[in-house]
């Protein structure tokens, strides 16, 4: 004789029944949560240009190998002018984000050259002043307030740097494919965790605009992201909320990550003041072989050149990838958001909303090192302009690939 189920307790059955199938279509897609609590965020105006050098284009260090991060085991030169050599490069897209870690390793190394209490004839060189060499000399600087430092760059102009036209997410983007298996996927996760810690002790240093780091949500369609699944501990980044986008037309289904904003126009400039007061010395220097690394006053020399290093060290592992960035104008304070992961159709796309403006990507174009603007530049920025539109009409299939 079969089970008589209560009234009561059919309908309670029936309520947790339909609040399961709130990511199908029908009537439970009523039933989707909504992100913020219903809260509608205001859409970014596409059209809406920065009046200064709106179109980007940057040329990424990828690294076929992932992150190059060592100390060289035999010195550089001979005798009295042998240098230690350190490298950090190869970031790939996620310069920004693994900086800090990265730094951090570094002076690990240097720690076991040098110890806590340095010889009086230490002095570092650190080379390259992207966000990968300041971030680098500043760690270096912390460790040790006493140590001669020289930051060496072939321009010295941020603005001539990838890092400068970097959105600033805190997301190992692109890299995280490169550390499979548990063994490289831990040095991957040692890297985000000391880069994590950094920027939250900032965050907490009373600093955190000083330095243009801000807490951010990072809002998806409804999948999972690999970068921030994978590539990134849940101590780092926790598991996303899942519910209803918070915006008008882009309102369908969708993933809500916790991550950082470090800008890096606020950043940059902000840590090349602090080392100049700090007595950090910066001179512009094209170093053209090791050679000339050999004729540096500095005992030890760390290598943060970036895709420079390609030429220098004769690294063939390094490929450049070119991308575009289109920078819109702010028009309301809270557009204070990430949108990330691409369209419906698997097109890059990114929306990053920052302290003073909004970047639009992006582009990957490997193999091309070319900073000349062209009429097919001109046409892949407005196809990036067109395709925030379309996101943000809730149009999520129709954006296009340059």
């Amino acid at each position: 004789m079969a089970r008589l189920i209560s009234r009561r307790r059919f309908v309670g059955t029936g309520t947790l029944f339909a609040g399961s199938l709130w990511w199908r279509g029908g009537v439970a897609e009523a039933r989707v949560r909504n992100l913020r609590g219903g809260e509608i965020l205001p859409d970014p105006d596409c059209s809406l240009l920065r009046e200064t050098s709106p179109h980007l284009i940057g040329i990424r260090p990828y690294r076929t190998q992932g992150v190059r991060l060592e100390l060289v085991a035999a010195p550089l030169g001979e005798g009295t002018r042998a240098k230690r050599l350190i490298h950090n490069y190869g970031h790939g897209g996620a310069g920004v984000t693994l900086s800090w870690g990265c730094a951090s390793v570094v002076t690990d190394h240097i720690d076991t050259l040098i110890g806590k209490s340095p010889p009086a004839s230490a002095k570092i060189a650190v080379l390259g002043s992207g966000i990968v060499g300041l971030t680098t000399a500043t760690e270096i600087h912390r460790r040790w307030p006493e140590l001669p430092i020289t930051v060496y760059a072939k321009d010295l102009d941020l603005t001539s740097t990838v890092s400068w036209v970097a959105g600033g997410q805190f997301e190992p983007s692109g890299m995280h494919r490169l550390y499979r298996g548990p063994e490289r996927l831990a040095v991957l996760h040692d890297y985000m965790r000391r880069s994590h810690d950094r920027v939250v002790q900032i965050q907490n240093s009373g600093r955190r605009h000083a330095y243009g780091v801000a807490v951010r949500k990072n809002y998806t369609l409804d999948r999972k992201l690999a970068a921030f699944e994978t590539g990134v501990p849940q101590d780092v980044v926790p598991a996303p909320r899942r519910g209803r986008l918070p915006f008008k037309n882009l309102n369908m289904r969708g993933h809500e990550y916790q991550t950082w904003l470090q800008n890096p126009i606020i950043m940059m400039p902000q840590l090349v003041e602090d080392l100049k007061a700090a007595g950090v010395k910066f001179e512009a220097r094209h170093f053209r072989s090791t050679k000339d690394l050999v004729d540096l006053p500095e005992t030890l020399v760390v290598n943060c050149t970036g895709l420079g290093s390609r030429e220098l060290f004769n690294d063939d592992a390094l490929i450049p990838q070119r991308g575009h960035n289109v920078v819109l104008k702010k028009a309301d304070e809270r557009q204070f958001y990430f949108f990330s992961g691409g369209c419906e159709n698997r097109v890059i796309a990114y929306i990053f909303c920052r302290q003073d403006d909004i970047v639009v990507g992006g582009t990957v174009q490997p193999g091309n090192d070319s900073l000349a603007r062209t009429e097919e530049d001109d046409a892949i920025f407005a196809m990036l302009q067109r395709n925030g539109e379309h996101l943000f009409a809730g149009r999520v299939s129709a954006c296009v690939r340059g």
